[in-house]
């Protein structure tokens, strides 16, 4: 049997305080809302996008705010690891020519944009190569 929305599943929209907002659409309403009530003028909270104060109450919000993620409230700095990659040096196998695969194997090419007679030749040098892999008298 499925349970419906719970009433605590419900928040009021910060910018109209008519609308009655399902906590899990409120990042999708929040933005929609925003445009039909410029005049809220309501600060966003950087470490949640669905906290909205006034430009007087964010800054105590933001000390206070339970989406900061740290221990005590104090900001820790992360320690970097030290890696031993080195993106510049080579690369210890050779890059792939796509063109030496399909010469050494039984690949049917074809040239584009060249002029007729161009073609003609390609195409012949082609079937003497496919010959000579495959062994054909």
């Amino acid at each position: 049997m499925f349970a419906g929305p719970n009433l605590y599943d419900y928040v009021i929209c910060p910018n109209a305080g008519s609308h009655l907002v399902m906590l899990s659409n409120m990042p999708f309403h929040l933005p929609r809302c925003a445009k039909k009530f410029p005049s809220a003028n309501l600060a966003r909270c950087p470490y949640n996008s669905t906290h909205l104060y006034t430009i007087d109450d964010i800054f105590e919000h933001v000390i206070q705010c339970p989406s900061f993620i740290s221990g005590s409230g104090s900001e820790e700095k992360k320690e970097l690891k030290e890696t031993v990659e080195d993106w510049d040096a080579e690369p210890p196998v050779p890059t792939y020519n796509p063109n030496i695969h399909c010469e050494a194997n039984p690949i049917i090419r074809s040239l584009h944009g060249a002029t007729r007679s161009a073609r003609q030749a390609f195409r012949e040098r082609e079937r003497k190569r496919i010959m000579d892999l495959n062994n054909f008298p």
